[in-house]
């Protein structure tokens, strides 16, 4: 067994399986000083310094668990203490850490509780908060664990021996934003149009109006995985939104909440119409909503045929206006500005109560 790998099990001893379940964490702090001096600092020399009262502005103070200092007095590592029956992953125990680093201006910080959790706050850290390098699990002979005493003990430490695992964790870290941010755009509605646009062009002898019928009998899916979702939350907290589909079966509906978090676009593209002309009703909704938004007739119906990719022929979205519900345009223009419209709607479709409202909250 080489030197790092037992200082290692030491740690896991003292921090793991010699701990009590009842142990307060007074007794649990204790431990884990114990557990810093396998590193190579000593309490006795002022170089461990437990609860220090730091000055924050006029009255404000500050009472970190543990600062770990080097020669100069400089702090090296900020600890935070929490007995390990505490769940540490709570937003305001990392918050506690994240503060006191940047109070202390410390590169580095230690979550320790019922694991080690270790962050980042140096120079080399791109982004606002102090960032999670790694957590890891008190077991005897973990690489990890023998991998951290090489690197954080405390010569190591003083002679900025970590540059190499820090560049290693820092191009990991901004590789998962990196993918992140790209699954946000491979489910976002502006994908979902190029991909029914690409559909689209692949049946050119196809009409507009049977292609939408069939594009309503499929689905098709791009969404996050949820052991995905999973990893994702190990590196930032996700805005909590709605999981988005490129093209849903007619059957299917998009329940309140979600349908509220989509854009305005989305919404018009996904306006949940009970009728069986539910298409028609769609691209009709469309062309009003432009309208009510100051566009003209043809401004509008163009600006519609972009929600719309499965639709190639601007004729399409205006026949569904014109001929097939008003005759022409000219009426249906007269009826938007004499404000019949709504009335003529529930005439023609004979709207549910559900329609009737979506029309009603548009058009008043």
């Amino acid at each position: 067994m080489n030197c790092n790998s037992e200082k290692w099990d030491e740690i896991c001893f003292l921090l793991s399986e010699n701990i009590k379940q009842n142990l307060s964490e007074r007794d649990f702090e204790n431990q884990v000083v114990r557990a810093i001096e396998v590193l190579g600092w000593r309490e006795y020399k002022n170089e461990i310094e437990r609860q220090p009262k730091v000055q924050l502005g006029r009255e404000g103070t500050l009472r970190p668990d543990l600062i770990i200092y080097g020669n100069d007095r400089k702090c090296l590592i900020v600890v935070e203490v929490k007995r390990p029956a505490e769940d540490i992953k709570r937003d305001y125990v990392i918050g506690q850490l994240r503060s006191y680093m940047r109070q202390m201006k410390s590169d580095f910080g230690f979550l320790i509780g019922p694991d080690l959790r270790i962050f980042y706050d140096g120079p080399l850290n791109p982004h606002t908060d102090p960032i999670l390098l790694e957590k890891i699990d008190f077991e005897k002979g973990s690489e990890q664990g023998i991998n951290f005493i090489g690197i954080f003990n405390k010569s190591s430490i003083e002679e900025n021996r970590y540059n190499e695992y820090l560049k290693n964790k820092l191009d990991k870290f901004n590789k998962k934003r990196e993918v992140i941010a790209l699954i946000q755009q491979l489910t976002s509605f502006e994908v979902k149009q190029k991909v029914v646009g690409y559909l689209r062009n692949e049946f050119p002898d196809t009409d507009d109006e049977t292609f939408s019928e069939a594009l309503q009998q499929v689905h098709i899916e791009i969404s996050e995985r949820e052991e995905i979702k999973q990893q994702i939350g190990a590196v930032e907290k996700p805005e909590r939104t709605p999981r988005r589909r490129i093209i849903h079966h007619q059957t299917q509906r998009l329940d309140h909440q979600s349908f509220e978090n989509l854009s305005a676009s989305e919404k018009i593209a996904n306006i949940p119409f009970e009728s069986h002309l539910e298409i028609r009703l769609r691209h009709i909704y469309s062309v009003l909503y432009y309208m009510k938004q100051g566009f003209d007739f043809p401004s509008a119906t163009h600006q519609t045929l972009k929600l719309f990719p499965e639709v190639q022929d601007y004729q399409t979205i205006s026949d569904k206006c014109a001929r097939g519900f008003a005759g022409n345009v000219d009426t249906f223009i007269s009826w938007f500005n004499s404000g019949q419209m709504l009335n003529k709607l529930n005439a023609k479709f004979s709207l549910s109560d559900h329609d009737y409202k979506i029309f009603k909250e548009l058009l008043d």
